[in-house]
Protein backbone atom coordinates (compact mmCIF):
# COMPACT_ATOMS: atom_id res chain seq x y z
CA UNK A 1 0.00 0.00 0.00
CA UNK A 2 2.71 2.44 1.03
CA UNK A 3 4.94 1.46 -1.89
CA UNK A 4 2.26 2.47 -4.40
CA UNK A 5 2.14 6.00 -3.01
CA UNK A 6 5.91 6.21 -3.06
CA UNK A 7 6.03 5.09 -6.70
CA UNK A 8 3.44 7.66 -7.76
CA UNK A 9 5.50 10.30 -5.93
CA UNK A 10 8.68 9.30 -7.70
CA UNK A 11 6.89 9.22 -11.06
CA UNK A 12 5.57 12.73 -10.41
CA UNK A 13 9.12 13.90 -9.68
CA UNK A 14 10.30 12.32 -12.93
CA UNK A 15 7.55 14.18 -14.79
CA UNK A 16 8.31 17.47 -12.99
CA UNK A 17 11.97 17.04 -13.87
CA UNK A 18 11.16 16.31 -17.52
CA UNK A 19 8.71 19.21 -17.72
CA UNK A 20 11.15 21.70 -16.21
CA UNK A 21 13.97 20.44 -18.43
CA UNK A 22 11.69 20.89 -21.44
CA UNK A 23 10.74 24.40 -20.34
CA UNK A 24 14.34 25.44 -19.66
CA UNK A 25 15.31 24.36 -23.18
CA UNK A 26 17.95 21.91 -21.98
CA UNK A 27 18.04 19.02 -24.42
CA UNK A 28 14.62 19.94 -25.75
CA UNK A 29 13.32 17.31 -28.10
CA UNK A 30 16.47 15.65 -29.34
CA UNK A 31 16.12 13.40 -32.36
CA UNK A 32 15.53 9.84 -31.23
CA UNK A 33 15.58 6.61 -33.22
CA UNK A 34 12.16 5.09 -32.75
CA UNK A 35 13.46 1.63 -33.73
CA UNK A 36 15.88 1.52 -30.80
CA UNK A 37 13.28 2.69 -28.27
CA UNK A 38 10.69 0.17 -29.51
CA UNK A 39 13.26 -2.65 -29.61
CA UNK A 40 14.37 -2.06 -26.02
CA UNK A 41 10.77 -1.82 -24.77
CA UNK A 42 9.91 -5.03 -26.58
CA UNK A 43 12.89 -6.80 -24.96
CA UNK A 44 11.95 -5.42 -21.54
CA UNK A 45 8.25 -6.31 -21.73
CA UNK A 46 8.31 -9.58 -23.68
CA UNK A 47 8.84 -11.77 -20.56
CA UNK A 48 5.84 -10.24 -18.75
CA UNK A 49 3.62 -10.72 -21.81
CA UNK A 50 4.97 -14.24 -22.37
CA UNK A 51 4.09 -15.00 -18.74
CA UNK A 52 0.52 -13.99 -19.55
CA UNK A 53 0.65 -16.13 -22.73
CA UNK A 54 0.60 -13.00 -24.84
CA UNK A 55 3.07 -11.26 -27.11
CA UNK A 56 4.12 -7.88 -28.46
CA UNK A 57 4.32 -7.38 -32.22
CA UNK A 58 6.14 -4.32 -33.52
CA UNK A 59 5.47 -3.38 -37.13
CA UNK A 60 5.38 -0.46 -39.50
CA UNK A 61 8.04 1.75 -41.01
CA UNK A 62 11.62 1.21 -39.89
CA UNK A 63 14.23 3.91 -39.52
CA UNK A 64 11.82 6.55 -38.25
CA UNK A 65 13.19 9.39 -36.17
CA UNK A 66 11.11 11.43 -33.75
CA UNK A 67 11.71 14.60 -31.80
CA UNK A 68 11.17 13.56 -28.21
CA UNK A 69 12.81 13.26 -24.83
CA UNK A 70 13.93 9.59 -24.74
CA UNK A 71 12.88 9.07 -21.11
CA UNK A 72 9.47 10.63 -21.76
CA UNK A 73 8.93 8.56 -24.90
CA UNK A 74 9.82 5.34 -23.06
CA UNK A 75 7.51 6.29 -20.15
CA UNK A 76 4.53 6.99 -22.46
CA UNK A 77 4.92 3.68 -24.29
CA UNK A 78 5.54 1.82 -21.01
CA UNK A 79 2.23 3.18 -19.68
CA UNK A 80 0.39 1.94 -22.78
CA UNK A 81 2.03 -1.51 -22.54
CA UNK A 82 1.29 -1.71 -18.81
CA UNK A 83 -2.37 -0.88 -19.43
CA UNK A 84 -2.62 -3.47 -22.17
CA UNK A 85 -1.05 -6.12 -19.95
CA UNK A 86 -3.47 -5.28 -17.11
CA UNK A 87 -6.70 -4.74 -19.07
CA UNK A 88 -6.22 -6.08 -22.58
CA UNK A 89 -5.89 -9.45 -24.24
CA UNK A 90 -4.31 -11.03 -27.29
CA UNK A 91 -1.26 -9.75 -29.09
CA UNK A 92 -0.31 -6.14 -28.48
CA UNK A 93 0.37 -4.44 -31.80
CA UNK A 94 2.76 -1.50 -31.82
CA UNK A 95 2.75 0.09 -35.29
CA UNK A 96 4.75 3.12 -36.37
CA UNK A 97 4.26 5.18 -39.50
CA UNK A 98 5.02 8.60 -40.86
CA UNK A 99 2.07 10.88 -41.44
CA UNK A 100 3.03 14.23 -42.94
CA UNK A 101 5.17 16.14 -40.44
CA UNK A 102 4.35 13.62 -37.71
CA UNK A 103 5.18 10.10 -36.72
CA UNK A 104 2.25 8.11 -35.37
CA UNK A 105 2.76 5.18 -33.01
CA UNK A 106 -0.39 3.13 -32.47
CA UNK A 107 -0.68 0.67 -29.59
CA UNK A 108 -3.61 -1.74 -29.75
CA UNK A 109 -4.71 -5.12 -28.46
CA UNK A 110 -7.68 -7.43 -28.82
CA UNK A 111 -9.14 -6.78 -25.39
CA UNK A 112 -12.56 -5.43 -24.44
CA UNK A 113 -11.18 -1.91 -24.58
CA UNK A 114 -12.25 1.17 -22.72
CA UNK A 115 -15.87 1.23 -21.50
CA UNK A 116 -17.94 3.81 -23.40
CA UNK A 117 -18.71 5.75 -20.21
CA UNK A 118 -15.01 6.11 -19.41
CA UNK A 119 -13.61 6.65 -22.92
CA UNK A 120 -14.16 10.45 -23.09
CA UNK A 121 -12.49 10.82 -19.67
CA UNK A 122 -9.73 8.22 -19.92
CA UNK A 123 -6.97 10.86 -19.56
CA UNK A 124 -8.49 12.59 -16.51
CA UNK A 125 -6.78 12.06 -13.16
CA UNK A 126 -9.98 11.03 -11.41
CA UNK A 127 -10.67 8.17 -13.82
CA UNK A 128 -8.89 5.10 -12.60
CA UNK A 129 -10.20 1.60 -13.12
CA UNK A 130 -7.32 -0.03 -11.27
CA UNK A 131 -5.03 2.79 -10.26
CA UNK A 132 -3.79 3.25 -13.84
CA UNK A 133 -5.67 6.49 -14.49
CA UNK A 134 -2.75 8.55 -13.27
CA UNK A 135 -0.50 6.72 -15.71
CA UNK A 136 -2.49 7.87 -18.74
CA UNK A 137 -2.70 11.42 -17.38
CA UNK A 138 1.08 11.53 -16.96
CA UNK A 139 1.62 9.93 -20.37
CA UNK A 140 -0.54 12.58 -22.03
CA UNK A 141 1.27 15.38 -20.15
CA UNK A 142 4.65 13.98 -21.23
CA UNK A 143 3.52 13.74 -24.86
CA UNK A 144 2.35 17.37 -24.79
CA UNK A 145 5.60 18.51 -23.15
CA UNK A 146 7.41 17.00 -26.15
CA UNK A 147 5.10 18.83 -28.57
CA UNK A 148 3.09 15.70 -29.34
CA UNK A 149 -0.24 14.28 -28.32
CA UNK A 150 -1.67 11.04 -27.04
CA UNK A 151 -5.22 10.05 -28.01
CA UNK A 152 -7.60 7.17 -27.63
CA UNK A 153 -8.56 6.75 -31.29
CA UNK A 154 -10.77 3.70 -30.80
CA UNK A 155 -12.32 2.43 -27.57
CA UNK A 156 -13.14 -1.16 -28.59
CA UNK A 157 -10.86 -2.91 -29.28
CA UNK A 158 -8.59 -0.24 -27.86
CA UNK A 159 -6.22 1.79 -30.02
CA UNK A 160 -4.07 4.51 -28.47
CA UNK A 161 -2.14 6.75 -30.86
CA UNK A 162 0.91 8.78 -29.95
CA UNK A 163 1.62 11.60 -32.40
CA UNK A 164 5.15 13.03 -32.35
CA UNK A 165 6.98 15.49 -34.54
CA UNK A 166 9.41 14.10 -37.07
CA UNK A 167 12.69 16.02 -37.36
CA UNK A 168 12.83 18.48 -40.25
CA UNK A 169 14.40 16.81 -43.25
CA UNK A 170 17.39 18.67 -44.50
Amino acid sequence: HFAVGREVGSRSRVVDDLMSRTRSGVETNPTVSLDSVLASLQREWQPAFAGARRSIHVSGERGLQVRATPVALAQILTTLLENSLSHGSGTVEVAARRSGPSVVIEVSDRGPGVPAAIAPHVFERSVSSSGSGLGLTLARDLAEADGGRLELVRATPPVFALFLNAPERG
